[in-house]
């Protein structure tokens, strides 16, 4: 019997998701890929054969397009400078340079001072009455790079800017 045939089964949406920091929701977010791991593979040899068993498990980076409102360029540049980069003011005292934690503090673009953010990252995926079926935490996330997109004369598209989000590990809740 295939699911569509069926009448309690709905297939989920790719557009239906939603992108939480703790400072509100980016309702300017466009695309955003789901979180994914790789575990790396060992190989040992005994005798005359190889077994092979589970190493490491790396989580891949999650990427984000969000349209350009507003300032968010703005936000996303002045993003590095708090979080320690600063390649105008290179006095003995600034080179501590870029931290985890100060980069993880700078992963919630959206408003909201550091006290009223809580410590999340959230990807949901939507059912068709907008009620969370996957709810993603990412744990000690921080912005890896940032395209603030292209210009062109020829075209009335939207300006898109790319995320790519690093984080340690996800947790799927719900």
């Amino acid at each position: 019997m295939t699911f569509w045939s069926g009448k309690t089964l709905t297939p989920t949406r790719q557009f239906r998701f939603m992108i939480n920091t703790g400072s509100g929701n980016w309702w300017w977010v466009s695309a955003c890929s789901k979180p994914s791991y790789e575990v790396s593979s060992e190989e040992y040899k005994l005798i005359n054969n190889k077994y092979k068993y589970p190493g490491v498990v790396t989580w891949n980076d999650v990427n984000i397009t969000i349209v350009d409102v507003g300032e968010k360029t703005k936000e996303l540049a002045n993003s590095l400078t708090k979080s320690g980069y600063n390649p105008r003011n290179l006095k003995e005292g600034d080179q501590d340079g870029l931290s985890k934690e100060k980069m993880k503090d700078q992963a919630y673009v959206g408003g909201g001072s550091a006290t009223q953010r809580a410590l999340q990252f959230r990807i949901q995926q939507l059912n068709d009455e907008g009620v969370p079926i996957e709810d993603w935490l990412l744990v000690n996330p921080f912005i890896k790079s940032v395209n603030f997109g292209q210009l062109d004369y020829s075209s009335d598209e939207l300006v898109k800017l790319e995320l790519v989000i690093s984080y340690d590990y996800a947790i799927l809740e719900q």
